[in-house]
């Protein structure tokens, strides 16, 4: 099927002149131009709001209080990839008080297959939930038994499962690199 410039149709395209088809294809092309200008300004625009949002994280993390940092690894997992349950490869995060990071769990030796889950923290639990959805694994402890470690088997469905252990970093101003 062959599209013409500005959305006309073919019968519209045969009724118009040669100029005036070298004057719609100009008019597209500019059209064409401004949506490209756009995207690349959308696409700059998302990643500095990303390179800040990052930068605010590491900021975070960097000037954690005592008590308000957790580090856990989710170890002896599955995750629900391509509609089955399959191996997927340990990962670790830190999470800070009161802010909601996401968390991609990799297919052990396909790691471009990945699923996904947020994590929070708010001090007594932490929350590990499907994107979009009100469903959350929890692992709830004190301050002394994060201190120690903490872990217990999580699961959520169609997402992952597997050993999830938390304790908190011995020192403040903890940043793992």
């Amino acid at each position: 099927m062959s599209s013409y410039p500005l959305g006309l149709s073919e019968e519209e395209w045969v009724r118009l002149s040669p100029e005036q088809q070298l004057d719609a294809r100009s008019r597209q092309a500019e059209i064409d131009q401004a949506e490209r200008a756009r995207r690349a300004e959308a696409a700059r625009l998302a990643a500095e709001q990303q390179r800040l949002e990052q930068q605010a994280r590491e900021e975070r993390l960097r000037n954690a209080a005592p008590g308000d940092l957790v580090q856990c690894v989710l170890d002896d997992a599955e995750g629900y990839f391509a509609g089955d349950w399959r191996t997927a490869s340990p990962v670790g995060f830190s999470l800070v008080l009161g802010y909601r990071e996401v968390i991609a769990v990799a297919e052990q030796d396909r790691s471009s297959r990945q699923v996904l889950a947020h994590a929070s923290f708010d001090g007594a639990q932490i929350e590990l939930c499907r994107p979009h959805r009100n469903e959350c694994a929890r692992l709830a402890a004190t301050q002394n038994q994060l201190q120690r470690g903490v872990s217990r088997h999580v699961q959520l469905d169609r997402v992952l499962r597997g050993r999830l252990y938390c304790d908190m970093p011995r020192s403040s101003g903890y940043w793992p690199r």
